[in-house]
């Protein structure tokens, strides 16, 4: 069995938020809420923006997990984290547990009210986002599930995300492990997304995550 991870390689995104877009048509997120997150981190001293691509981090020990009061998080056996929906109620545990501050509570906000937009016509389980629950990435599991990347992957023109078997010594992430960091790494989550970049901009990125102000 796989166990998949994700690198992301801050020397190469440009910040373009194609990703960000991909995943909001792909799932369908509601207004306001956006799996895929691109922070923008300036350095002064160097007149240069560093691009951040924030999302679920997939842990292999997810607090989201023991703090979900209606067991609406699961972990795959390739190590996708995933919520259902339908069991949660909304208690936001997993919100106040993550320290990446990566779930969010959908909003009862629609992009059109009270209109039924074709492609929300018995729209496939993953892309029915319920007003009041949380929700987060899925590494688009339906999507591998089918033998394909995340759509973000696929997407981002720069190719600044890598995706992959982390326990497969021929893939592509594999190989460029060494090269990467964990965000956090000392609140022992053990994220299976990693950050190639310098060591200060990674600094950086771990404060703009704890204090978004």
């Amino acid at each position: 069995m796989a166990r998949y991870g994700l690198i992301v390689d801050l020397n190469t995104c440009t910040g373009c938020m194609t990703c960000v877009l991909a995943c909001k048509q792909e799932n369908l997120t509601r207004p306001g809420v956006q799996w895929n997150r691109i922070l923008e981190i300036e350095n002064a001293a160097l007149d240069h923006i560093t691009y951040v691509r924030h999302a679920c981090m997939q842990c292999d020990d997810p607090p989201c997990l023991d703090a979900c009061q209606s067991r609406a998080i699961t972990k795959r056996a390739d190590g996708i984290v995933l919520i259902d929906q339908k069991k949660c109620i909304g208690c936001g545990g997993c919100v106040d547990s993550c320290p990446y501050g990566v779930p969010r509570l959908n909003t009862d906000q629609q992009y059109f009210p009270g209109e039924t937009l074709p492609f929300e016509k018995n729209a496939a389980a993953f892309r029915v986002q319920l007003s009041g629950k949380s929700s987060k990435c899925t590494f688009c599991a339906h999507r591998i599930d089918q033998g394909k990347s995340p759509v973000c992957v696929e997407a981002c023109p720069s190719k600044a995300l890598t995706f992959g078997d982390l326990d497969d010594p021929q893939s592509g992430i594999r190989k460029k492990l060494w090269q990467s960091n964990q965000l956090l790494a000392d609140q022992g989550t053990h994220p299976k997304v990693s950050y190639i970049a310098r060591k200060n901009m990674l600094k950086s990125s771990e404060q703009r995550i704890t204090d978004p102000k």
